[in-house]
């Protein structure tokens, strides 16, 4: 019995992170024609996990990533997923901050 709850714990958690790593992946994809819709260079080609958050019933997973506009200055962004799928992002500049939402996202079909 004991083995039993042990297995079903180790796939939970394989299941975590697998969906962990789609959500990562996707919003790697997500901050790359995010920076080519708005021409900014994607700095490391990736995304680092930040924290989960949980709103009005909806878990989200945000990532941060760095971004270039002219090729001197490093700028910070936020990207919100719900799953697999982009919710918002945030990208910072000299002060002012431009969101990006699921219906103005490069890849959406609306």
């Amino acid at each position: 019995m004991t083995s039993l709850f042990l297995l079903l714990g180790l796939f939970f958690l394989i299941i975590i992170w697998r969906s962990g790593r789609n959500a990562a992946e996707a919003a790697n994809r997500a901050c790359r024609a995010i920076c080519e819709q708005h021409k900014l260079q994607f700095l490391d080609q990736t995304v680092v996990f930040r924290r989960f958050e949980f709103k009005a019933g909806v878990l989200r997973r945000v990532f941060n990533f760095d971004y270039c506009p002219d090729g001197r200055e490093r700028f910070r962004g936020l990207i919100w997923m719900r799953g697999d799928v982009l919710d918002y992002a945030a990208l910072d500049q000299s002060g002012s901050r431009v969101i990006v939402t699921a219906e103005t996202r490069p890849d959406s079909d609306t």
